[in-house]
């Protein structure tokens, strides 16, 4: 149970001792180590398919689309078509076809709503402006009546 511990902490070891440059798997001369499918390849290069694959490469997928749609097209294009050519419908005459309804009456109005109940669900908004506006306008009548009063007198 210890061995495995002991393995990792000796890596990471390993790893940390090594010269700043070559630490990790790229190297500064561009050297890299095979990636997975890289190596999955090479232990599957027996394979006549995959041999294919290493010396001619890989086929980009448009390139694949594109044949499978030449070989549709190629085998539409031998088949002649059996139906005769459709020939459109003529247009309809302004006057075919049922006569169009009357339109609707308009609605009853609605009644209009009483001036003290809101008009939404929400909380109806506060008067405090006005009454901000009452105060303000109240005193200074009375500083004015003050200020006549004094000169007067």
């Amino acid at each position: 149970m210890n061995a495995p511990a002991r393995a990792t902490t000796d890596e990471i070891r390993r790893v940390l001792d090594t010269p700043r440059g070559s630490r990790f798997s790229h190297t500064r001369t561009g050297t890299r180590p095979p990636t997975r499918q890289q190596r999955l390849l090479g232990q599957m290069a027996d394979n006549p398919r995959v041999a294919y694959r290493q010396a001619h490469g890989e086929l980009p997928h448009w390139m694949k689309v594109a044949a499978r749609q030449r070989t549709e097209h190629e085998r539409t294009a031998r088949q002649p078509s059996e139906e005769p050519p459709r020939i459109p419908r003529p247009r309809p005459a302004p006057d075919d076809g049922p006569r169009p309804k009357p339109p609707l009456p308009p609605l009853p109005r609605r009644p209009r709503p009483r001036p003290h109940r809101p008009h939404s669900h929400r909380k109806p908004r506060s008067r405090s402006g006005w009454r901000l506006v009452a105060y303000a306008l109240a005193a200074a009548t009375g500083a004015l009546a003050h200020h006549l009063a004094t000169a007067l007198l």
